[in-house]
């Protein structure tokens, strides 16, 4: 009985652990991505995320681009860009907003994965971010932009 009782309770601590570890991360490596157009106008195939995720929740923010901190994946992705450090910021948002959501989609086949090797998306930007340079902050987003053109196989 005492078995039976401890194996019940791990049994619950394991399933615990995973429902409270929120969706499963795409695991699928490969040479598919989707670009931030196709995202911003097929709200109804993003996975894990929603339009109104705001950017500070994915990204850290130095003090000088705090306000892109409260932009939505949705504002991103409608980014223009422009010159100096915050046009090359909302270049990379634009970018980088749109390779997360190719990196969680199940059914793509996105080279970069959002939190772990191969290429830790979410490390890089926030280093880009705080590196406050233009040409790093670009660097970044035409790497990003080059992955998210590969070719979309979604609807």
């Amino acid at each position: 009985m005492r078995k039976q009782l401890v194996i019940a309770m791990a049994a619950a601590v394991v399933l615990s652990t995973f429902a409270l570890s929120g969706p499963a991360s795409a695991t699928n490596i490969g040479n598919q991505g989707c670009t931030p157009g196709y995202w911003k106008n097929h709200t109804d195939n993003w996975q894990e995320y929603t339009p109104d995720t705001k950017l500070s929740e994915l990204w850290n923010f130095p003090p000088e681009l705090a306000a892109y901190g409260d932009w939505t994946m949705i504002q991103a992705l409608q980014a223009q860009g422009g010159t100096g450090v915050k046009g090359a910021t909302e270049i990379l948002v634009r970018a980088a907003s749109a390779a997360y959501l190719n990196a969680a989609h199940e059914g793509l086949g996105y080279p970069y994965r959002r939190f772990s090797s191969p290429f830790n998306i979410q490390l890089k930007v926030n280093t880009a971010l705080a590196s406050l340079t233009r040409s790093k902050i670009i660097n970044l987003a035409t790497t990003l932009d080059t992955a998210n053109n590969l070719g979309c196989p979604l609807n």
